[in-house]
């Protein structure tokens, strides 16, 4: 019968090498990484599928390419097709729940991770994140708007980083961006704001991009702007071209881009409504932004604070965060207010909607959870995936940051299982000496 030395010693040695499995269990000692799923960071990027020709909620993603209907991933929040707004959708959503108390699903992050090309930008989707991205189907709204969501979760900064450089890769010689860069691209006032906002997100300045003329992008942004030689009600505001007619939703994100305001909006103190000044020089930057203010204000109270007849929600939502941002609560508030009361009809199922709302409600301090009568977090979040981990995901190395996020944990997962190994052998050799 085994003494009660030996009895012991084989109690201890059990006990570490459980230890020691329970730490290889954990990922802290590997072989090999696990090659990751489709769609997972660290797995090889894919090839877009036909983006739809249509108008996407909210600014989003310019699309190009003939109508097709695609299958809806599991992960993503919403059911409509999202061959024209999949990236868009999801990255507004995930924002949305990080600036409120609630968690975006880890399968939902993990999708949007998976889009990303390996040049750091984004289509507007991919269906098959497995094949190398199309670079002529890369799109400037739904990279800055991803841009911005993983900020938000503050974890993903390499993958920012690369979101980044991908938008300075892209900036024209005028200093703007084009909807969908290219060989023949053209700039475009709606994905110029995106790229400024996503940008200043970044922690850098908008007025460092300059292209080889000199040229930055508020300095593009700007010359969308209608000035004094124009009707005075009309001052103030943005077209998308030469002779286009005034843009509600463009002079709203174009207010914020060039205020250096990002999503969600911080409040910042009040002050007087500034309408450009005619005749005068060139506005600089925080002149334009307020002399837009002042336009989005005005059409504001013509409108029973709600832009458009009829009503424009996507431009609403917008001058919220707009108005917040550069100085002018109390008519943000009134806005707001606005959308509270009509919150049950307008929002529905929608995620973009329901996410723009709590941009909005976030922007003005108002309550997420019992905004015009709803739990915007709680509806926003029934439309996408589940937001606890499946038994399958656990499995998994790491669903939700990726192995480029886990450095530290592996490494002291790793030192922990060579210590308990060290402490076994040692054990065991001091065991046959006494012996």
């Amino acid at each position: 019968m085994p003494s009660p030395r030996r009895r012991g010693r084989a109690a201890a040695a059990s006990v570490l090498t459980t230890a020691l499995l329970c730490s290889v269990w954990t990922g802290g000692v590997a072989a090999a990484a696990p090659t990751p799923p489709p769609g997972a960071p660290g797995a090889t990027t894919g090839s877009p599928a036909p983006r739809v020709v249509a108008s996407v909620p909210a600014g989003g993603p310019v699309a190009v390419g003939k109508t097709q209907t695609a299958p809806v991933p599991p992960a993503l929040y919403g059911k409509s097709d999202p061959s024209a707004d999949g990236v868009y959708r999801q990255s507004l959503a995930i924002l949305a729940l990080a600036s409120t108390d609630s968690t975006p699903a880890p399968t939902a992050i993990e999708w949007l991770l998976g889009q990303q090309c390996a040049d750091g930008g984004f289509t507007a989707y991919r269906a098959d994140p497995v094949a190398p991205c199309d670079a002529d189907r890369e799109d400037t709204v739904a990279t800055a708007t991803a841009i911005e969501a993983l900020r938000a979760l503050l974890t993903y900064d390499t993958r920012v980083a690369r979101g980044i450089d991908w938008l300075r890769s892209k900036q024209l010689a005028d200093g703007s961006f084009a909807a969908v860069p290219g060989p023949n691209a053209i700039g475009d006032p709606t994905a110029t704001a995106a790229a400024i906002s996503a940008i200043v997100t970044s922690g850098i300045s908008p007025e460092l991009l300059k292209s080889p003329q000199g040229r930055t992008p508020t300095d593009a942004l700007k010359a969308s702007q209608l000035r004094c030689t124009v009707p005075e009600p009309d001052r103030g505001a943005f077209v998308a071209a030469p002779g286009a007619p005034i843009d509600p939703l463009l002079t709203a994100r174009s207010v914020l881009a060039l205020g250096y305001g990002t999503q969600p909006a911080v409040p910042a103190p009040s002050i007087a409504v500034t309408p450009l000044v005619c005749p005068g020089a060139e506005p600089n930057r925080q002149a334009a932004a307020q002399g837009g203010a002042a336009w989005l204000i005005a059409k504001l109270k013509v409108g029973g604070n709600h832009l458009g007849e009829p009503t424009d929600f996507d431009a609403t939502v917008a001058a919220v965060q707009a108005l917040s941002a550069t100085g002018h609560p109390a008519e943000a508030g009134a806005a707001v207010d606005w959308l509270a009361a009509g919150a049950k009809t307008m929002a529905g199922n929608d995620p973009v909607r329901l996410a723009s709302l709590i941009l909005a409600a976030v922007a003005t301090n108002r309550t997420v959870t019992t905004f015009g009568g709803l739990d915007l977090p709680n509806l926003l979040e029934a439309t996408g995936p589940a937001t606890t981990p499946t038994p399958d995901m656990a499995n998994q190395s790491n669903l939700i940051d990726g192995p480029e996020d886990h450095t530290l944990r592996d490494t002291v997962s790793a030192v922990i299982a060579v210590l308990l190994a060290a402490t076994l052998i040692l054990g065991m050799r001091r065991g046959r000496r006494e012996d």
